[in-house]
């Protein structure tokens, strides 16, 4: 079983303490006992400020991520459309070839084009296929809002409990 973690303020205010425990036995705290402390702790309200803005800092770089995604997406999109536009227009330029009687096919030092046959799958009417050309897919997840609302009702849940969790939250000024 782990050690519970404890807190920056919980850190500072154990050293505080003893900080007071060493004057009320000792009489007198050494300047080097408070510059070393003073090193462990600093300011808490400079740390806690720098932290703010780090955190402001990092959902800045999180939008602009998102935002360089949607850009990169439509980017995508548009240049396999180009893509798809060269290649339909290579496709007619070797279909004109092969309309003359010559082989459809061009070499040069980028390469070879020449047109394939493939077969593909072409789906007329969906309803009209049998049952045993469907295929299903199952996805299974865990119910975690049924089971929280069942444990708070007090209803014994194998494998979960509610635990309490700490965690930072900053109001940002407007």
């Amino acid at each position: 079983m782990s050690k519970p973690r404890k807190s920056t303020f919980e850190i500072q205010q154990a050293a505080y303490r003893w900080l007071e425990n060493i004057a009320v036995l000792s009489g007198e705290v050494s300047e080097d006992a408070e510059d070393q402390l003073e090193v462990i702790l600093g300011d808490v309200e400079d740390k806690a400020t720098a932290l703010f803005y780090a955190r402001q800092r990092t959902r800045t770089l999180q939008a602009e991520a998102k935002e360089m995604a949607e850009i990169a997406k439509v980017q995508k999109a548009k240049w396999r459309c180009h893509e798809m536009r060269i290649m339909g227009l290579l496709q007619n330029l070797l279909e004109a070839k092969e309309a003359t009687g010559k082989e459809a096919r061009i070499e040069g030092a980028w390469g070879t084009a020449h047109l394939r046959k493939t077969k593909s799958l072409e789906i007329e009417d969906e309803k009209a296929i049998g049952f045993e050309w469907q295929k299903s897919k199952e996805v299974w997840s865990i119910d975690t809002v049924a089971i929280k609302d069942a444990l708070n009702a007090n209803k014994e849940v194998p494998g979960c409990k509610m635990v309490s969790v700490i965690t930072a939250a900053i109001l940002s000024k407007k």
